[in-house]
């Protein structure tokens, strides 16, 4: 199967599914048409280039969110290892980066491309693709608008990407420096991300609310379509808000200076939020429903008390929208009595602690699905991903907790500081820290595993024929193991007080550095030469992915399961 193959259902009804009077004449042996209409040339859909271009179809369209998105996540992950080079030796440097704005710009772009070019577009290329089949419909509600998104997504990610390596990115450490063009075309072509994401956030959301066969109602919808609403009904409040930013952000770079709201020097200050928590959860809620397809088809059964896991679905969307929990807007003097600084709310602890409760609540839904199987799991590699998927989400709430326990239990230092003062001095600090950069990586770098795993899982009907098992099994160890060693050493960086944002330490090429804050240095930097070790284990198995996607689309397709079959 190619990226142009159509459905022929799909044609049908965009004709509209009528026969023609002088069609049925014929049929009766009564050819009364015109000559000029029987003479007249059939009209053939484009191929190759000219079909993918003006595809309307939602299996195209989903097929080259899916490839796309695959490529522009080695091309972020090629980022990170590149910080990661740059970290293995703190107070040297590498030479990677010749000075600190180049290394901000790359880190800005790391989180951009990995979470809105790669993890939220190949979620909607999955959805685009499987959810009308798991309701039964031919095709999306809107398919033209689907496309159109595609197509917005992508013009903007290349723009994106062009302009950061064009001494563009989110701004600049430097005041009044964030002025240029190149700056200006990244905010822009970062709108037109989140443009093209918003429409075909809006196609999914209104397929699933409109497209479904009657006598379904929502809760009977697969576990994946459940996750999908969630998840873009969180994306549809979210991603306004981000444009808003962008928009904010604009003003303060061309408008004149009365009118600066005082993000214009470095507009990633102003979207940070959005590859923070809560919101980076709401990027991964789909890891939910993929995990709850794949884990009871690997045991033979059917999900097992669906409406509380519908219920911890939503519980865990509704605690991962984050579009209030915006740093930008604390105070300026953060030690002042009266000072707002978020991440210190009580709200915001309150929902980090949420949170993972629900994590927890799903995993014993899942064990009570396994109980009630009552047999081994078919071990392959969609299951093997799941499982471990599961695992770095898990571990991504618990850094999560770990961030906020200090102003949690803030309330036993006041009983007694002495008895504390060992635990509460680890705690301190590591909201700045590098744990911050591995709560995010283990839950993104997780969400990519189960976007994997439902790629294996789908595969007949997305590609055309199953991807290859043993090629998968290889991919699970370099993809899991390596989404592990990032996360856990940034993890573990923070307990010595590594920053969350590496050119903040200050390395000698980019300025006076600050490295000398950081607790055993050494041992530091071997952490970060792990990490650098896990980066290249990912971008491995991403490599072995896509050639299982290339080989499975350059094959011969295999007869496709009937609409909801495999799905």
């Amino acid at each position: 199967m190619t990226l142009t193959e159509t459905n022929p259902e799909a044609e049908a009804v965009a004709s509209g599914g009528e026969t023609r009077p002088e069609t049925e004449a014929v049929a009766a042996g009564d050819d009364v048409r015109p000559a000029t209409l029987s003479s007249a040339p059939q009209w053939t859909p484009p191929t190759g280039l000219a079909g993918i271009l003006s595809t309307g179809d939602h299996q195209v369209i989903g097929r080259l969110y899916i490839v796309f998105s695959l490529l522009l996540s080695v091309l972020a992950l090629t980022l990170g290892m590149l910080i990661g080079i740059e970290q293995a030796d703190i107070d040297g440097g590498f030479g990677v980066f010749g000075q600190a704005n180049e290394l901000f710009q790359v880190f800005g772009l790391y989180r951009t491309t990995l979470i809105l070019c790669g993890l939220v577009p190949l979620f909607l290329g999955l959805a685009t693709a499987i959810v009308p089949r798991q309701l039964s419909a031919l095709s999306v509600a809107f398919p033209r608008a689907a496309a159109a998104a595609f197509w917005t997504w992508l013009v903007g990610a290349i723009a994106h990407i062009a302009a950061t390596f064009s001494f563009g990115g989110l701004g600049s450490l430097e005041a009044g420096a964030a002025r240029g063009q190149s700056v200006e075309l990244t905010v822009l072509s970062l709108g037109m991300i989140g443009v093209g994401l918003l429409v075909g956030t809006g196609v999914i959301f209104t397929t699933l609310v409109t497209q479904r066969p009657a006598g379904m109602d929502l809760l009977q919808m697969p576990a994946f379509s459940w996750s999908m609403l969630v998840a873009t009904g969180v994306w549809l409040f979210s991603l306004p808000v981000l444009l808003a930013n962008l928009v904010v952000s604009w003003v303060d770079m061309r408008g004149a200076d009365s009118l600066r709201f005082g993000g214009g020097d470095a507009p990633f200050e102003m979207v940070a939020w959005a590859f923070d928590a809560p919101q980076v959860y709401a990027w991964t809620i789909p890891l939910l429903g993929i995990t709850a397809e794949v884990f009871t088809a690997a045991h033979r059964s059917s999900p097992k008390l669906f409406e509380p896991m519908a219920f911890i679905v939503g519980a865990f969307g509704l605690l991962s929208f984050g579009a209030w929990a915006q740093s930008f807007f604390d105070s300026a003097d953060p030690l002042a009595q009266d000072a707002h600084v978020v991440t210190n709310e009580v709200v915001f602890t309150a929902f980090a602690l949420a949170i993972a409760l629900v994590v927890l609540a799903y995993g014993g839904w899942l064990a009570f699905n396994a109980y009630s199987a009552g047999q081994r799991p078919q071990i392959t590699p969609q299951f093997a991903l799941v499982m471990l998927s599961g695992a770095l989400l898990t571990a991504a709430v618990v850094t999560g907790v770990l961030r906020v326990a200090e102003p949690a239990l803030g309330v036993l230092r006041e009983a007694d500081g002495d008895i504390w003062r060992g635990f509460f001095d680890a705690m301190d600090d590591l909201e700045g820290s590098s744990l911050v950069n591995g709560m995010m990586n283990f839950a993104v770098l997780g969400a990519l595993l189960a976007a994997v795993a439902g790629l294996f899982h789908w595969a007949t009907p997305l590609l055309g024929r199953p991807l290859n098992a043993p090629l998968g099994f290889l991919s699970v160890l370099p993809l899991a193991g390596g989404a592990i060693l990032v996360g856990a050493t940034d993890g573990l960086g923070g307990f010595f007080d590594q920053p969350a944002r590496p050119y903040a330490a200050g390395n000698p090429p980019y300025g006076p550095g600050h490295f000398d804050e950081i607790d055993a240095l050494g041992f530091v930097e071997a952490l970060n030469v792990i990490g650098l070790i896990g980066y290249i284990a990912v971008l491995g198995g991403l490599a072995l992915v896509a050639l299982n996607v290339a080989r499975s689309l350059g094959g011969a397709p295999m007869d496709e399961p009937e609409l909801g079959e495999g799905a």
